[in-house]
């Protein structure tokens, strides 16, 4: 072995530097590749947990576009949000229907082990919270979710003790929004107390988001569904449901045959007046006043009266027809008092832009009788029963009865045979002669309809009109009527062509006026019968007229561009001719009868003198007037010194059927 040397000993002091720097190399590196690892295992961490959050939102999303109902959402999104989270108890309150501001509990709740969280659980359901008070109050109050760390210590949670009882610590909350609007508030708690956690709670915002587009979708259909049942104007129940309700009841009753039911038919009085002189506003203010007034007496019926009140819906069908069913009554004679109840809440005027506005009604009822009655045929009765009401004055209450059962029963089979009448070709046409006062030559023919039922059996139009009117028959009858007058025009001016052609008047009913395209019927008529349109004169009524007068004068003036002549028929029988006749595009007046006859002996002076205040009225509007009627010399001496233009009625003829017409014509010169 040898000596060591002094040179030996520095070359050891540099080794052991050199191992110190390596040494605290390899600290560094290793500390660094620790943290390294921890920042990747809390990357992994928080990674693994975003996606968690993420596939919970998603899972969420995708149930709530598929959810049959809010309440399917929400209870599937509660269960997914305790399981993926380790919550303990999940809650949902929801928003008071009658009040917007109060928070009422629902039975939607999930706990993974309920038996230790039992009080707790009862008593979140037993509570309520107001806008501020509490976890969902505060939420409510400001439309965010909240995060409380440490629920034991919490100053604005009433139910703090109970929460320590059961050992749960913390809690978050957030809203369901629709639009702007909380629908709901979710609250959830947990046993340990982990720290506020802003990334979760924005995540749970957007779950709200999803879960008020459930309830959104919801409130929507069932918004839907509700109007397509209500009337929008008064949301009462519309005819649809109104025939369900009568078929739910009746159907009760063929289980227990002495459960009783009856059905109203309400019909206001002279309601068209009012939208014709006041306006259609007015008239709607009416039927929402009127609406209000027949439910408040209704809903009054159980208080002033000792016996049982029934169940009952009140309905509007349209236009100013109410309908109201009693079911489950026992006196037999409760819906006429009833009716009589409703009859009087309409007595007392409505004050419509400081004006008073009476409008009444009549009221038909029927009973269940048979067993095998439908709603429909219930509703029919009550019609019927309505229109005896109204025959009898107004306010009346009518019952449908055997009288009136024989009197439906007549309808119908004239309904039936009208139908065989078209199809058969029983309707003929017959012609009165229209006359020139001043000439005393033949002018023209009226078309009236008749209805040979039977041979040799003519039928007037007064025996049958109304049913075709009601039936909407009168739309094909009167289309026939329109092309039979036409051609056996032409046919006259064909075999007579050196004398000034005859006119033809044809009388057109509302129904058959109002038609769409009635216009076009008329001009293919033309065309297709080649007849002159100045020929040619429409009558119609004046309650033609002021029913709709905008459509009635676009009508008119279609029919006027065609070169058809219009006829106001029986003027001065409507309340209103004076007020509507200068907004109408009329050629001609026809004074009904009933002021002819008034020039009589008894009258004369009177009658006279409303005569000739029509006839000077038509001169000022350049109109000229045919009397119906006309009866005695005496008659037509005086129309034709008063100006008169033309004449008609038996002193000149009956009417004739169209071979007699064309030997008329011939007669005539």
């Amino acid at each position: 072995m040898g000596v060591l040397k002094p040179e030996d000993f520095t070359g050891a002091a540099d080794l052991a530097r050199t191992l110190e720097r390596v040494e605290r190399r390899l600290a560094r590196e290793r500390a660094a590749r620790a943290e390294a690892e921890a920042i990747a295992e809390t990357g992994l961490r928080a990674l693994y947990l975003s996606q968690q959050r993420i596939e919970l939102l998603q899972r969420i999303a995708a149930k709530a576009n598929e959810a049959a109902d809010t309440r399917d959402a929400l209870i599937y999104a509660i269960t997914e949000i305790c399981a993926t989270n380790g919550w303990a108890f999940g809650n949902v309150y929801l928003i008071d229907p009658a009040d917007a501001d109060n928070l009422v509990p629902s039975d939607i709740w999930y706990a993974a082990d309920p038996a230790g969280l039992m009080p707790f659980i009862d008593d979140s359901l037993a509570r309520q919270f107001r806008r501020g008070e509490g976890l969902p109050g505060r939420v409510l109050d400001n439309f965010a979710p909240l995060w409380l760390s440490d629920i034991t210590q919490a100053a604005n949670f009433p139910r703090r003790d109970v929460a320590r009882q059961c050992g749960l610590n913390s809690a978050f909350a957030f809203p369901v929004l629709v639009q702007n609007d909380v629908a709901a508030v979710m609250e959830f708690f947990a046993r340990d107390n982990p720290a506020e956690d802003e990334s979760f709670l924005a995540l749970m915002g957007q779950i709200g988001t999803q879960l008020g587009r459930v309830i959104e979708r919801e409130r929507f259909a069932a918004k839907l569904f509700y109007d397509a049942l209500h009337d929008p104007l008064t949301n009462l129940p519309n005819r649809a449901l109104f025939h369900d309700r009568v078929t739910r009841a009746l159907e009760r009753r063929a289980r227990q045959p002495d459960y009783r039911v009856a059905v109203l038919f309400l019909d206001l009085d002279a309601f068209k007046f009012i939208n014709d002189s006041l306006g259609h506003q007015a008239g709607d203010k009416v039927l929402i006043g009127t609406a209000a007034r027949l439910r408040t007496a209704l809903e009054r019926g159980a208080v002033d009266r000792a016996d049982p009140w029934p169940e009952w819906t009140l309905a509007r069908l349209g236009g100013d027809e109410f309908t109201v069913l009693l079911e489950g009554f026992v006196d037999e004679w409760l819906p006429k008092r009833v009716a009589m109840r409703l009859l009087d809440s309409l007595s007392e005027a409505h004050i419509i832009a400081e004006s008073e506005i009476h409008s009444g009604g009549s009221i038909g009822l029927a009973h269940a009788v048979s067993e095998c009655v439908t709603a429909l045929d219930l509703l029919r009765k009550a019609d019927t029963a309505m229109y005896e009401a109204k025959a009898r004055g107004r306010g009346q209450v009518a019952v449908f009865d055997s009288v009136l059962r024989q009197r439906a029963t007549s309808r119908l089979n004239t309904e039936n045979a009208l139908r065989g009448a078209l199809r058969r070709g029983e309707f003929q046409l017959y012609y009165q002669p229209i006359v020139d006062l001043g000439t005393d030559r033949l002018s023209g023919f009226e078309a009236l309809l008749r209805w040979e039922r039977r041979p040799g059996e003519l039928i007037a139009p007064g025996q049958f009109i109304d049913v075709a009117e009601e039936t909407g028959l009168i739309v094909m009858i009167g289309n026939w009527v329109l092309r039979e007058a036409c051609q056996a025009t032409v046919g006259w001016h064909h075999r007579f062509p050196d004398r000034v052609p005859v006119t033809i008047s044809i009388n057109v009913s509302p129904r058959q006026f109002l038609q769409p395209g009635f216009a076009d019927i008329v001009r293919d008529t033309i065309t297709e019968t080649g007849v002159a349109p100045a020929t040619v004169s429409l009558e119609i009524t004046e309650s033609i007229a002021i029913s709709n007068p905008d459509r009635a004068v676009r009508i008119m003036r279609q029919l006027r561009a065609l070169g058809v002549r219009i006829s106001l028929d029986d003027f001065g029988t409507g309340y209103s001719s004076l007020g509507h006749l200068h907004r109408y595009p009329f050629d001609t007046l026809k004074l009904d009868r009933s002021f002819v006859a008034e020039m009589g002996p008894e009258r004369g002076k009177v009658g006279r003198g409303i005569v000739r205040a029509v006839l000077d009225l038509a001169s000022t509007m350049d109109l000229s007037v045919i009397a119906e009627g006309l009866e005695t010399p005496r008659q037509c001496q005086d129309l034709r010194a008063m100006g008169c233009t033309y004449g008609q009625g038996y002193f000149y003829s009956r009417p004739v059927d169209m071979a007699a017409a064309g030997r008329l014509i011939a007669r005539d010169g």
